[in-house]
């Protein structure tokens, strides 16, 4: 079947601009070409409630504009400058465990990052990564930084 024409749920993965989204986004790609689904890159984004905003609004700066900015580099970095068809973009207002738990609704699967924690805490989740792994309908791969990463701080 070519992944034009498929039918089957899609592999969706929550990004927000970390090393640890970039590692999610790496993992949910290669899950897509497992199940020869489409793959949605999501990425949540809240509203700016400075006041200098609401006054000097900067179209450049707009929280969904950088969202997509975010997404765009991470998706040409994984992918190349030619983006496969059977990957979309979106970016989302709210919070970020609520869009991607909806996001997910008729999924395959979601993959998300879990940006580590100190080695004391590091057996728990972040709150995304646990709203998302109790509260989504399909099943739910959490990324974890390597020990020897950067991002798991000792």
């Amino acid at each position: 079947m070519q992944r034009s024409k498929m039918v089957s749920p899609p592999v969706v993965c929550g990004v927000d601009g970390s090393e640890q989204s970039r590692r999610a986004l790496r993992e949910a790609a290669r899950m897509a070409r497992a199940l020869d689904a489409r793959l949605d890159v999501v990425m949540a984004w809240q509203p700016s409630t400075s006041m200098y905003d609401a006054y000097f609004p900067d179209p450049g700066r707009a929280p969904k504009v950088v969202a997509l900015g975010i997404l765009e580099d991470l998706v040409s970095a994984e992918f190349g400058d030619a983006r496969p068809e059977w990957v979309s973009v979106h970016a989302e207002p709210g919070h970020a465990g609520k869009v991607l738990v909806a996001a997910s609704h008729d999924a395959e699967l979601l993959v998300v990052g879990s940006r580590g924690l100190s080695e004391l805490a590091s057996p728990f989740l972040g709150s995304v990564s646990l709203y998302c792994t109790t509260q989504a309908e399909c099943p739910v791969l959490v990324v974890r930084p390597d020990k020897d990463s950067k991002e798991h701080p000792s």
